[in-house]
This record gives structure tokens, C-alpha cells and sequence, in this order.
């Protein structure tokens, strides 16, 4: 085939490897892209009112496993004697 461009890239290549180079050169890396890489990560959002919602959210979580714990501990305790 023969080339009809002027900056006489694809002189001397057949149809199919012209084209080959064509997607070669024209292809993206789906990886690298900003929609990609966004997947996998976080932003971060430094708003007060979002940070105290965060940490109250932890301590409320956190309270309840302490309560759920603190509970529990009694019957430990007694177990714990029992078994020593």
C-alpha cells in the first residue's frame, strides 16, 4: 500500500501493520486513567462537620463493643476462677 501521508511514517508497511501501528499508538492504558486509579482510593473530606460525624460514629461503635465487653466480664471473671 502505498503512503499517501507526508511524514512518510508508514513507507515500506503493509495495510495490516500500518493499521497495528495505528492501534498501537492510539490505544489507552485503561489502568491509568483517572476514572481507574479513583476506584481505588479515598478522598479525603476535612469538612468539621464530617470529621465530627466520623468520630462520634467511632465512639459510638466503640462504646458499644466496651459494652458489650465490660458485660461479659463478670462471668469471666467467675469462669476464670473457677477454672485456676
Amino acid at each position: 500500500m502505498p503512503c499517501i501521508c507526508y511524514n512518510k511514517t508508514f513507507t515500506g508497511l503493509t495495510e495490516e501493520q500500518i493499521i497495528a501501528q495505528l492501534i498501537q499508538n492510539t490505544s489507552i492504558n485503561t489502568r491509568n486513567t483517572t476514572m481507574a486509579l479513583s476506584k481505588l482510593g479515598c478522598r479525603r473530606d476535612d469538612r468539621p462537620f464530617c470529621v465530627i460525624t466520623g468520630y462520634v460514629a467511632i465512639g459510638v461503635f466503640g462504646g458499644m463493643l466496651l459494652l458489650l465487653i465490660l458485660s461479659d466480664l463478670p462471668k469471666l471473671i467467675r469462669d476464670f476462677r473457677f477454672y485456676f
